[in-house]
């Protein structure tokens, strides 16, 4: 075996003990313009089985895969608009989180340098980067760092970081945003995806282990770097947020990867909410084994682009997307 499928192979293997988490026991803030959302502040807290925050008729898309990937020898991707037009991918590999850029959205160029490098510690291993733009004109990344690459609660311990940056590129740390050691993830707060809400609060969308299960809890922050955990779980099950606005609408893409949640096949799903708070039941994007982690780009009112990591050794880790568009 050549030195190239080895490390091929030893890269799948991380990102997929990474990411596909829970078959043992993937990013949205939107940018300036076109790609900005508001954000209810009803804090009323009920999960997925209840569908009480959806607001009139669902949604519906019709889909289609993109051709061929949007990076290559990377993957977990998260996607934010800038105000010059141009789309920029961050994503992981062995090297920390890295980007892109792409003026289309489709064809990405890789930039140069390491956008968030390993740290020590609960840093040792750093990726799922998402985004918010402060009124400043700066950027605040948040991002998981873990202990180790080990898979699952209880096999190594996630938790929430930030870092700040002026041009999106080079990212100076904050510290620890979110200890899941201590505020009843049982160890395990992971995948965040930020908002930033309609009074300035942020509000982070993760993946959690309270309660010794798994599903996508919450977080929310006067102040963007102090998070105060929110009761309930905001969707069982899925993992791996990513949320846009469309109209009056939350729409929250989530990814199924266990196996034992047999109800919902692997694959990228999507939920409603009036709130953001109280999801209805998952519609299906796709169906497939060895994708995870979403990340939406609403490119208009009607249509949208989920991005998404996917690993099929011995071929390199990349990100794929879907595009879709409102069926009237």
């Amino acid at each position: 075996m050549n030195k190239k499928i080895i490390v091929t192979i030893i890269i799948a293997v991380l990102l997929v003990g990474a990411f596909f988490v829970y078959t043992s026991s993937k990013k949205t803030e939107e940018s300036q313009g076109a790609f900005t959302q508001d954000e209810n502040t009803e804090e009323t807290i009920i999960g997925n089985n209840n569908p009480t925050g959806q607001v009139g008729e669902t949604l519906s898309f019709s889909w289609e895969k993109d051709s061929s990937s949007r990076v290559v020898d990377g993957s977990v991707p998260f996607v934010h608009a800038l105000k010059d037009g141009k789309i920029r991918l961050y994503y992981c590999n062995s090297k920390g989180i890295l980007s892109a850029t792409s003026s289309d959205g489709l064809t990405f160029t890789k930039e140069q340098g390491i956008r968030i490098s390993p740290g020590t510690g609960f840093e040792s291993n750093v990726c799922d980067p998402t985004i918010v733009n402060l009124p400043d004109g700066k950027m605040r990344m948040y991002y998981k760092g873990a202990d180790s690459q080990n898979a699952g609660p209880g096999q190594s311990i996630h938790k929430i970081y930030s870092a700040i940056s002026s041009d999106g590129l080079t990212f100076q740390k904050e510290g620890l945003r979110i200890d899941s050691e201590t505020n009843g993830d049982n160890g395990w707060a992971s995948v965040p995806d930020a908002i930033i809400l309609s009074d300035g609060r942020v509000r982070i969308y993760y993946v959690t282990a309270s309660g010794m299960g798994h599903g996508i809890g919450s977080a929310i922050s006067s102040d963007g770097l102090n998070f105060v955990k929110e009761e309930g779980i905001r969707v069982p099950n899925l993992v791996d947020p990513a949320l846009v606005k469309i109209n009056d609408k939350y729409i929250l893409f989530a990814a199924s990867i266990d196996e034992r949640f047999t109800a919902l096949p692997k694959g990228i799903y999507y939920l409603e909410s009036s709130d953001g708070l109280k999801f209805g039941e998952a519609i299906t994007v796709f169906q497939e084994e060895n994708v995870y982690d979403p990340s939406v780009l609403k490119i208009d009112e009607k249509t949208v682009r989920v991005f998404y990591g996917k690993v099929m050794p011995p071929q390199l880790p990349a990100v794929e997307s879907h595009t879709g568009k409102i069926i009237e």
